[in-house]
């Protein structure tokens, strides 16, 4: 859907998104990477801007990717929403179906016309945010899981004559680089210490 057509929610679907994010938002937030920081409890856009000063100044890392994800909201798959949610450890069914339906919900538009949405979900209604965030929470982890615990930065590295160094100094001395993953919704930035 465009983000140029308006629509409207029946007031209903509000008070349903408010009882499904006080059920989910805390089996979820328990799983959410420590680097993101879009619309969660206790974080703030003034976090993403610490941990951005964090990693130039203390890390000594240069080099800022900044991205930002087209039409995110607009593209995301149902299914595989459902599937991250079930990972996740949110094993209801019943309320699993109740989620896929209300994403395939009908959409009212300003003009009268309905639309069935295939693909994406609502924006401005109050569990959207947690959805995005359960979608691209995958993001998180396999950018973590590349760089940030990579076996040659997480594991210190020990010379010939016992002394510890820092697992990067390590890493230096192969192709693969420091990098931070710092997300605010579906904006995010890759910090990285090119050589």
């Amino acid at each position: 859907m465009s983000k140029n057509v308006f629509y409207e929610r029946p007031y209903e679907v509000k008070g349903v998104d408010k009882r499904f994010k006080q059920v989910l938002e805390p089996i979820c937030e328990a799983h959410f990477s420590k680097n993101s920081y879009g619309f969660r409890p206790n974080r703030l856009v003034e976090h993403v801007i610490a941990a951005v000063s964090k990693y130039l100044q203390l890390s000594n890392l240069h080099y800022v990717i900044e991205f930002d994800i087209k039409g995110f909201f607009d593209n995301v798959n149902h299914s595989k929403l459902i599937r991250q949610m079930w990972t996740l450890g949110i094993r209801d069914k019943h309320l699993l179906g109740k989620i896929r339906r209300m994403l395939k919900a009908t959409v009212k538009l300003l003009n009268g016309k309905q639309v069935y949405p295939r693909t994406g979900r609502p924006q401005g209604g109050i569990i959207s945010p947690l959805l995005a965030n359960i979608v691209l929470n995958e993001l998180d982890h396999w950018v973590v899981s590349n760089w940030e615990e990579n076996p040659v930065a997480y594991n210190y590295y020990i010379n010939e004559n016992g002394g510890k160094y820092n697992g990067y100094s390590a890493m230096s001395q192969t192709q693969l680089k420091e990098m931070y993953i710092v997300r605010y919704a579906d904006y995010f930035r890759i910090l990285n210490g090119l050589n």
